[in-house]
């Protein structure tokens, strides 16, 4: 409790700074879920504990400087940092292909919204460069996105801190619980996602095969039926396809269904 009772303290103390600290680290990769502190910059406000336009400004600044770097990444190491994520998000959905689909279907514009959308927050960064998405139009897309998704949860906070105040509840007790309330709301958070990657790994057992036993088939004349299901997106950096395979997308594949054979050994494959 002494720990959790000298973040609070840090945080109240140097409000700002430490928001940024948190608000980047998330960002950048850390499981630290921006919103319940984002909330709780918003409560401070109203007590008059930190300006509600530093809190936005702190924010902002921070999701600039992970999106920046994500979208640096994103361009020099294309679909490898988008495997990189699927491998140690907490949150399974950012391995779903609707992912690729929003990003293809709106290019910048997604940026808008991206951030609000779970799963999608994780990878649009990354998938948006590796689309080709300029530098112009990502930082202009970004800096609207960000200033609406850091502005809209602080001004919640700040709500909420208004209508406590209506009811005189002491400011110091105020803060310290809605401080509180974040800290647990994060741990939640990432206690939730942990248990969503846990199942999403136990539903992935399925059958696998290697290149090389793949290889193996094909040269014994067994004729596998090879569907390659990469996303577009995917495709961009490098348009090889397995010989003989045929370029369906899960969608596709669920519709088309009665044409898989089902006298010939079925390969899927995807990035």
């Amino acid at each position: 409790m002494t720990a959790f009772h000298d973040s609070f303290a840090a945080l109240m103390q140097h409000g700002q700074f430490a928001l940024f600290i948190w608000v980047a680290a998330g960002q950048l990769g850390a499981p630290l879920p921006a919103v319940p502190f984002l909330i709780a910059a918003g409560v401070l406000s109203a007590t008059g504990k930190m300006s509600i336009g530093s809190a936005v400004a702190a924010g902002v600044a921070a999701c600039a400087v992970g999106d920046l770097a994500w979208y640096a990444v994103g361009k020099r190491r294309g679909t490898a940092v988008l495997r990189l994520l699927c491998k140690i998000s907490l949150e399974p959905e950012t391995c779903v292909r609707r992912s690729a689909d929003f990003i293809s279907r709106h290019g910048g514009r997604s940026l808008l919204v991206a951030k609000f959308v779970p799963g999608l927050s994780a990878v649009a960064i990354p998938l948006a460069a590796n689309a080709g998405v300029s530098t112009a139009t990502f930082l202009v897309y970004d800096l609207v996105g960000i200033t609406l998704y850091v502005g809209s949860y602080v001004a919640l906070g700040r709500l909420v801190g208004d209508r406590i105040g209506e009811l005189s509840i002491v400011l110091h007790s105020m803060a310290n619980a809605a401080l509180g309330v974040a800290f647990v709301a994060a741990l939640a958070i990432i206690g939730w996602r942990v248990e969503q990657r846990r199942r999403f790994r136990r539903e992935l057992r399925i059958s696998r095969i290697t290149p090389e036993e793949l290889r193996e088939l094909i040269e014994q004349g067994l004729k596998p039926f090879i569907v390659d299901l990469r996303h577009a997106v995917d495709a961009l950096p490098d348009g090889r396809v397995i010989p003989g395979a045929v370029r369906l997308t899960p969608d596709e594949l669920s519709a088309r269904y009665e044409e898989i054979p089902r006298d010939r050994e079925v390969v899927l494959y995807c990035t």
